[in-house]
């Protein structure tokens, strides 16, 4: 299990941004998510959702959730499956860092006067990593055929060493079935 993200701290333009994860095997059970804005005690969020039934790749959609990140403050996320609440040792835990920072007045017009395509590369341009794997997931899910896309996704991946995302398109790139959530994983209370 692990979030797309990048090493350090990744950038978004947008204020309830989708996160991403990945997981290498169906739990269609009850997962952790937590957020967390740095310097403040109390979660942002915390619920649980309900995982996937196959090995894929899945969204969370902020504002599902009511999230709201303020300008240039730093949060960190978790996804944690439980298999066993008495004994918290045996969690898997997948976390990440995301920072919201709003575009400049010029990004801003050139992102809406940009193609589906070409805003995976004006995002990837300007360091926003969580929109630049946001745009390139929709574009995936939207044409799972299309292997340029994938490419692209591996080659981002790369970047940040997620071996086994990695090769979960790899194998979808070779004619194996991938699965990609076409909508947000339902929070569960």
């Amino acid at each position: 299990m692990a979030p797309l993200a990048s090493l350090q701290t990744g950038y978004t333009t947008n204020p309830q941004p989708t996160l991403w994860w990945y997981i290498s095997s169906g739990y269609q059970s009850k997962v952790e998510l937590t957020i967390n804005e740095y310097g403040v005690i109390e979660p942002v969020l915390e619920t649980h959702i309900i995982g996937p039934p196959e090995e894929g790749i899945s969204r969370i959609n902020l504002k599902d959730h009511g999230v709201t990140l303020k300008p240039n403050a730093e949060y960190e996320w978790f996804i944690v499956i439980v298999p066993l609440p008495s004994e918290r040792s045996a969690d898997f835990l997948g976390s990440a860092t995301i920072m919201y920072i709003p575009p400049d007045e010029a990004f801003q017009q050139k992102i809406e006067n940009a193609t589906k395509e070409e805003l995976v590369f004006a995002y990837a341009h300007e360091g926003y990593w969580y929109d630049t794997i946001h745009h390139l997931c929709e574009l995936i899910s939207n044409n799972p055929d299309n292997k340029t896309y994938r490419k692209q996704r591996v080659a981002l991946i790369d970047q940040v060493r997620l071996g086994k995302v990695k090769n979960y398109d790899k194998k979808a790139i070779e004619g194996e079935k991938a699965i990609e959530s076409k909508k947000p994983i339902e929070s569960v209370h």
